[in-house]
């Protein structure tokens, strides 16, 4: 009898339980789960604009957005109009920011110990390799199927 494997099933209880660690690690500070990402992001790229900032993480434009304007609105981060295109938005952290984001950081840390008790350093690379192998793979049919594609 052939061998059935369940890794959707073990990725949908990871990525719910990341959520649900994020939002409680973060609440303190107005973001969550959703948020975290973007802000990431937008540090490590400042001036970034949305639509790169969505495509950076594979999320649609509307999610993007959503996440830029609740950071905006907790001052997280400030919008300004790009020189050369006055309607594109480049983005950039506030200095409010600054101490978020070394949270965020200390909390994405604390979740990948979490995620890898028990495993050497040889099982937490062949892990992430495997992952990243593996998300590859389903986005590279994502966009051989035109499903990447925002409607």
């Amino acid at each position: 009898m052939k061998k059935t494997y369940y890794l959707g099933r073990h990725a949908s209880i990871l990525y719910r339980q990341a959520n649900r660690f994020y939002d409680r690690e973060l609440a303190p500070y107005c973001i969550g789960c959703g948020q975290q990402f973007f802000l990431l992001r937008i540090f490590e790229h400042q001036g970034i604009n949305v639509l790169d900032l969505a495509r950076l993480g594979q999320f649609d434009k509307g999610t993007a957005t959503r996440a830029v304007q609740k950071l905006e609105e907790e001052g997280y981060i400030r919008s300004e109009p790009d020189p050369l295109d006055r309607r594109m938005r480049r983005l950039y952290t506030t200095p409010t920011a600054e101490p978020i984001v070394e949270k965020v950081f200390a909390a994405r840390e604390r979740w990948n110990r979490i995620l890898t008790r028990g495993m050497c350093q040889e099982e937490i690379e062949q892990a992430d390799k495997l992952l990243a192998h593996m998300a590859e793979n389903a986005l590279n049919y994502i966009r051989q199927e035109g499903l990447d594609r925002e409607p």
